[in-house]
């Protein structure tokens, strides 16, 4: 059929609402973007991002808000099985899991819900290698597990508005969450510090994490 022909008249059909889909309010990432714009109105800003996820067309929308460089780290789905210090694996080169090379000057990342999937020992290599990365003031935003399980692959995320989000499973199986409290996460990533924690309805902590020392 040819771009804008008449359509053909049909029966309505009704999508049924797919049940591995939900909707959350997200009340950090809301102050996350209300800094960003303060921080426009004041000094015309630019904004280096980084985003963990894969290519997302919602997310590049949603951002395309501000004047701002957006890279494409595309490694949540392999996080859980990067390899972890030991004998085998006596050093694990961040640069060669998240290449950030071209990265330089980064003012936000976002982990979504990327950290449950990290091994421990690895998130203060991570918290070291973005850091080096990152300007004065720069931001990282997260949602971590709070209590029971979830699901085995990381969710998709799609930004409705600056205060409410979609996120949808990509697979019904599910393990058990980390669940690391505040303190804990604050000991593993010293190069942020947490300005901002929500506890979600469905059992997420919404983290705002900011370099330290700004």
């Amino acid at each position: 059929m040819a771009l804008f022909a008449k359509p053909r008249v049909s029966a309505q059909v009704t999508q049924p609402v797919q049940p591995a889909s939900s909707e959350l309010g997200c009340p950090a990432f809301a102050s996350l973007v209300e800094a960003m714009e303060s921080r426009v109105e004041k000094e015309d800003a630019k904004f280096g991002i980084l985003d963990l996820a894969r290519a997302s067309g919602n997310h590049i929308e949603f951002f395309s808000r501000f004047r701002c460089k957006y890279h494409i780290g595309d490694v949540l789905a392999a996080m859980e099985s990067w390899p972890v210090p030991g004998e085998d694996t006596p050093v694990v080169d961040m640069e060669t899991l998240l290449p950030l090379h071209h990265a330089n000057g980064l003012d936000l990342v976002l982990a979504w819900d990327g950290l449950n999937y990290l091994h421990p020992e690895l998130l203060p290599l991570l918290s070291r290698h973005l850091a080096a990365r990152c300007n004065r003031g720069a931001w990282l935003h997260a949602f971590v597990y709070s209590r029971g399980d979830m699901p085995a692959s990381p969710l998709r995320f799609d930004v409705l508005s600056p205060n409410r989000m979609r996120c949808t499973r990509i697979t019904d199986d599910m393990v058990g969450a980390p669940c690391p409290p505040q303190r804990v996460l604050e000991s593993r990533m010293p190069e942020f510090r947490v300005v901002q924690s929500r506890l979600l309805q469905n059992g997420l902590q919404e983290y705002l994490f900011q370099i330290s020392g700004s």
